[in-house]
């Protein structure tokens, strides 16, 4: 408890019969994030009398018990500020001072993630990306590579290698990250920052590259993408109660964990994943590389992932430390996402006969914005719209009339 005057008045605030933070919370739409938000907050008194008190309860949020005597002070003004600005203000994937507007938001919301697994939402802000991205796959179609290459990781390295500020943040993670030269803070930095710079779909395309069955080669490149033997090496792996607890601490490992709880939970049993977007989920995934909860896929041969961490010596937390666990490697919306966003590479970057894909499918298989310039990527028509290769991902038939080419 802050010692003095600040309590009494801090006390009194909360018994008057003021109205809940009117001037602090009146227009929320002109709030752009939480730094904006903090900044209208302390401009009114009774925004930030708890405010600041709750200031003083962060440091202990993160490891006090529940009985902690400070907690209910604590929930207190975090409950009244729900209704101001600060309330309901959110973060940038990509904004300067990331850190400061996430510290702002924790402040507020840490109070709810206490003692359990739910942290209860994401701090970040949702944006439609409406630019339409392509891939410039005139190498290819040039012969400057040979399209019959199985390896469809390596095409993807290549796309990206072709890419000015793809290929110079890849360079920039694999000179710290390489077994020589390892810096496993500098690794996960660099890998941080690759993730959230480069654009994701050269990101995705490296990341979440198509393997045909038994292609360790090409296992062994998409395994390696992260290079986890320097980020994540696989020896005494920690458990992942302790790995919870160490990303908790950091405001951006704590920020994209729940960002994945938010887009890659199902609450249906059934694993139906309803109300789950799939390109979302992939982007909150993908937030957590470069971070000490950085999953990645098992072994060479399969698409399953998870994180470094495992349930020895967890005594009576075992479900608890299980529940982390099987939230990466027993997730059946990730899963999913995977599986659609490999087939959707697979689709571009494969030889084969054309085959035409409904903007239906495509919107499910990965991001929307790539639907509107199939024909601008892709100007060979075809009416091969049940095509083996279709059949073979599993793809309905496109619907008249609604359909785009693909060039395998």
């Amino acid at each position: 408890m802050p010692p003095g005057g600040p309590l009494p008045l801090f006390a009194l605030w909360l018994l008057s019969p003021l109205p809940l933070l009117q001037a602090a919370g009146g227009d929320l739409s002109n709030v752009d994030n939480c730094i904006t938000a903090k900044k209208l907050c302390l401009a009114d008194l009774t925004c930030s009398i708890p405010f600041l008190h709750l200031e003083t309860c962060f440091p202990f949020m993160t490891s006090a018990p529940q009985n902690s005597e400070n907690q209910v002070g604590c929930l207190e003004a975090a409950q009244q500020l729900q209704n101001s600005s600060l309330g309901s203000c959110r973060c940038h994937w990509r904004m300067k001072n990331q850190d400061i507007c996430l510290a702002i938001y924790w402040t507020i919301h840490s109070a709810y993630s206490l003692g359990n697994y739910d942290l209860g939402g994401s701090p970040y802000k949702e944006i439609m990306n409406s630019k339409h991205r392509k891939f410039n796959l005139d190498f290819f179609e040039s012969g400057s590579m040979s399209q019959s290459s199985p390896d469809l990781c390596l095409k993807s390295t290549t796309l990206c290698t072709l890419n000015d500020k793809c290929n110079k943040l890849r360079l920039a993670y694999g000179e710290v990250c390489s077994v020589a030269r390892c810096q496993p803070l500098m690794c996960q930095q660099e890998l941080r920052v690759f993730f959230e710079q480069v654009a994701d779909h050269y990101a995705q395309a490296l990341l979440f590259c198509p393997c045909d069955d038994g292609d360790d080669v090409c296992g062994a490149r998409r395994l390696n993408t992260i290079a986890p033997s320097c980020a994540s090496p696989n020896r005494d792996p920690p458990n992942c109660l302790m790995l919870w607890d160490t990303c908790l601490q950091d405001l951006v490992c704590r920020s994209r964990l729940a960002d994945f709880q938010m887009h890659c939970s199902h609450p249906d049993p059934l694993g139906s994943c309803v109300g789950i977007q799939l390109p979302r989920c992939l982007k909150a995934y993908m937030g957590l590389i470069g971070t000490v909860m950085t999953p990645n896929y098992i072994s060479n041969l399969s698409a399953d992932v998870a994180v470094n961490c495992s349930c020895r010596g967890s005594g009576n937390q075992l479900e608890e430390c299980k529940q982390i666990q099987e939230s990466f490697s027993r997730n059946p919306c990730l899963t999913k996402a995977i599986k659609a966003q490999m087939q959707l590479h697979h689709l571009l970057l494969s030889k084969s006969s054309p085959t035409t894909v409904s903007e239906d499918i495509w919107r499910r298989l990965g991001n929307p914005s790539f639907s509107v310039d199939i024909k601008q990527v892709f100007a060979r028509q075809t009416g091969l719209s049940g095509s083996p290769k279709a059949t073979q991902l599993g793809l309905p038939p496109p619907s008249p009339g609604v359909a785009g080419t693909i060039r395998q």
